[in-house]
């Protein structure tokens, strides 16, 4: 730093003696001395003016300590991080989930939920006679529990009697208790009456107007606040629940429609579907919702009042949740 200082004055003496001698009227009679002060004469103020910022510049330079191997050191690192930080986030591809592999991890059922549709204040649907949805739906759901006493699971029902209970309770209801399986039984109301549709459902979104307004319908009762609504369609588009409960819904339906196509020959097949019914939205383990008849029609009507008929309906629910089961059963065992 100090040859650069000396070297800086000794220019600056040598410019300004230049211009002194040409002011005094010194010259030389040779020519060649005479270029050699025509030179500094043309380039002094050039040089002076950039002597001079150089000038001001050197307190700054020449007062800063003389760098140490720690400061060295010590700049590398804080180098290093100032890149760490500044390095864009590198962003991994999202992976498309795969469905899982039933052998992967065993899987069994020890809890079941059986959810009577509506009751208490809340009737459901209500025929032209009088027959309300509340009650049809109880009566089945208490002979589905009965004709499953004797399975190897238990069997829980969110309501077994006429009581109000929201969509909210039945959820936490059936979370609360770790079920294994939920299913929801509904009785629907259709237009054109003439239809006597059989639906089963799975949660999943729906651009059917048909389903769209019933699922308005049937969610009406919901119990949940705004602030839960992102959470609410959230789950309905990545519910990893999906597959299983599709399983579910294709064992029990085709029970139903094998059962009650022979007593009603006019049955419309409305198949497996999804939907965003709040009851399969919030609950955590596989679940359902069964339209099994409809009460717009008259003569599914007089079907429905018939004990004999509600038999079949839960004695074909009862053995797609065993049919469902056994599949389980035998995934688990080829998996062990």
């Amino acid at each position: 730093m100090a040859s650069i200082e000396q070297d800086k004055l000794r220019l600056l003496r040598g410019a300004v003696q230049d211009n002194v001698d040409l002011l005094r009227g010194i010259r030389t009679h040779t020519r060649s001395r005479h270029r050699k002060i025509e030179g500094p004469w043309i380039w002094s103020p050039f040089l002076l003016a950039v002597l001079a910022i150089l000038w001001q510049a050197s307190p700054v330079i020449s007062t800063r300590p003389a760098a140490t191997p720690q400061d060295s050191t010590a700049d590398v690192k804080q180098v290093q991080a100032m890149a760490q930080f500044a390095a864009p986030e590198v962003q991994t591809p999202a992976l498309t989930p795969h469905p899982l592999d039933r052998a992967v991890i065993p899987l069994g059922i020890n809890r079941i939920v059986i959810d009577a549709g509506h009751g208490g204040k809340q009737p459901g649907a209500i025929s032209e006679s009088g027959v309300s949805e509340k009650d049809i739906t109880l009566d089945i759901a208490l002979r589905v529990h009965r004709l499953l006493d004797k399975a190897p699971f238990e069997v829980l029902m969110t309501r077994q009697d006429d009581r109000t209970m929201t969509l909210e309770k039945r959820v936490a209801f059936a979370n609360s208790n770790r079920a294994d399986l939920f299913i929801s039984i509904h009785i629907n109301w259709t237009e054109p009456r003439e239809i006597r549709p059989l639906e089963t459902y799975f949660v999943g979104p729906s651009d059917d107007p048909a389903t769209i307004k019933l699922a308005s319908m049937e969610n009406q009762e919901s119990g949940y606040s705004l602030s839960e609504y992102r959470r609410v369609l959230e789950k309905i588009y990545i519910d990893t629940r999906r597959d299983e409960s599709r399983s579910l819904a294709k064992n029990i339906h085709a029970e139903l429609y094998q059962a009650l196509k022979a007593v009603n020959p006019t049955l419309d097949n409305r198949g497996v579907r999804t939907a965003p019914f709040l009851v399969l939205v919030g609950t955590e383990m596989p679940a359902i919702l069964l339209e099994v008849s409809t009460l717009s029609n008259e003569e599914e009507v007089e079907l429905l009042i018939d004990p004999d008929y509600r038999e079949k309906i839960a004695l074909a629910v009862s053995r797609g949740i065993g049919s469902y089961a056994s599949n389980l059963n035998r995934s688990a065992e080829k998996g062990s």
